[in-house]
């Protein structure tokens, strides 16, 4: 009876348990299936995202790489297109080339003329319809045009060449040749004067122009010419003395007169016991003056105090430019005045001096006496802009008249 009764008790434990454990997957299957699907959803939306951002991945890679080719292929049509335009300009210039000290350009034109020419011919002959006969003309032909093309080239550029020495040459293009020759025929008495006008005026202006007209055309294209560097200097060297003129000294142009022989005395002007040596630099803002140009100016400074022990001997030194921080040391310690950022102004050019026996003569910048006449107020000295002005004070031009190298 026990073990009966033992036995109904475990099965029904087990029945309990049995049962419960169905009920508790049931609640299961029935609480938590929405939330299992609803993962399983995310996570099928989630593989299905990192695989469309793989695909977004592989694309940029991709554009990328389009990218950085297109901007190599940009950077290699832009180096082309700048060869290209590099090649161009080459030709252009040499087409304008107007230099007579570069004959060789006539050839390298012709040469150039010449393989495109060649080019024709090849054309011709190579079409799908050969022309064999007009190519070996075109071939003859350009071998003949190269030889006129240099010789063409090489008369154009000494024409260009001597047109911009002498200006007044270019009149001449629209001239029967007849009336050309007539033109430049000159009386033997006009010879003399007119060699120191020759390089601003035709032999036909000359003659038929009145003095003060024909003589102011020469002095305006005299200034518009093209200058040296030396030439700059020495305009700016007369520039700087007429400043000082201004002020009451008497100037001595030293470095127009004495040239590389000057000692770096550009200037001497001198006022009662007081004697200046100036030196002018007239160089772009980009250069930079140095402390050697001071010690030659210190130099010809001492030189100048042995010459003349009675006298007060300063130094200045004047430039379009500035000076280094040791040169500006070195002026400052030597006592020379320094004037710096100085530029270049517009000044009367012609000299009007009043001579020794009271004759009023003129002087412009061409002429051989023009720097080594010197301009003081007090003896009825001065200047003038334009050739009228001075003949309407009474002065004329020097009767010696002999070309400055200027």
């Amino acid at each position: 009876m026990f073990i009966v009764l033992a036995f109904a008790i475990f099965f029904l434990f087990v029945a309990y348990w049995a049962g419960k454990y169905s009920i508790t997957e049931e609640y299961k299957k029935r609480v938590f299936a929405p939330a299992v699907k609803d993962l399983e959803l995310r996570e099928a939306n989630l593989k299905l995202r990192e695989s469309k951002i793989t695909q977004s991945q592989s694309i940029l890679s991709q554009l990328q790489e389009r990218e950085i080719m297109i901007q190599r292929l940009s950077y290699e049509t832009d180096e082309k297109i700048r060869l290209l335009e590099k090649k161009e300009n080459c030709i252009k210039k040499i087409q304008s080339e107007t230099s007579q000290r570069q004959p060789w350009l006539s050839t390298l034109y012709a040469d150039l003329e010449y393989v495109y020419d060649k080019k024709t011919a090849s054309a011709l002959l190579n079409k799908s319809y050969p022309a064999p006969k007009a190519s070996s003309d075109v071939a003859r032909i350009s071998k003949e045009k190269r030889e006129w093309m240099i010789k063409s080239k090489s008369l154009q550029y000494q024409l260009e060449f001597l047109i911009s020495l002498f200006p007044w040459l270019d009149e001449f293009k629209e001239l029967d040749i007849s009336e050309a020759i007539a033109s430049t025929t000159l009386p033997s008495d006009s010879l003399a004067e007119y060699e120191t006008l020759k390089n601003w005026l035709s032999p036909e202006e000359y003659a038929s122009l009145p003095s003060a007209e024909k003589y102011q055309l020469a002095l305006d294209r005299y200034t518009k010419r093209e200058k040296s560097n030396w030439q700059i200097g020495i305009e700016y060297e007369r520039f700087v003395g007429y400043e000082y003129e201004q002020l009451g000294y008497r100037v001595k142009y030293n470095g127009a007169l004495e040239g590389l022989n000057d000692m770096g005395r550009d200037l001497i002007a001198t006022k009662d016991d007081e004697i200046l040596i100036i030196q002018c630099k007239r160089w772009s803002k980009e250069k930079t003056i140095h402390e050697k140009h001071i010690f030659q100016l210190y130099g010809s400074m001492v030189l100048k105090s042995i010459e003349n022990p009675s006298k007060t001997v300063k130094g200045i030194f004047v430039t379009t430019t500035t000076l280094s921080p040791i040169a500006e040391n070195c002026a400052s310690y030597l006592n020379i005045q320094v004037i710096d950022k100085h530029p270049m102004g517009i000044y009367p050019l012609i000299k009007c001096n009043i001579s020794d026996t009271g004759e009023k003569i003129y002087h412009l910048p061409f002429d051989q006496q023009y720097d080594s006449t010197m301009i003081n107020s007090k003896d009825g000295d001065s200047y003038a802009f334009t050739v009228l002005e001075a003949e309407e004070k009474g002065f004329r031009r020097a009767y010696r008249w002999h070309s400055h190298a200027l």
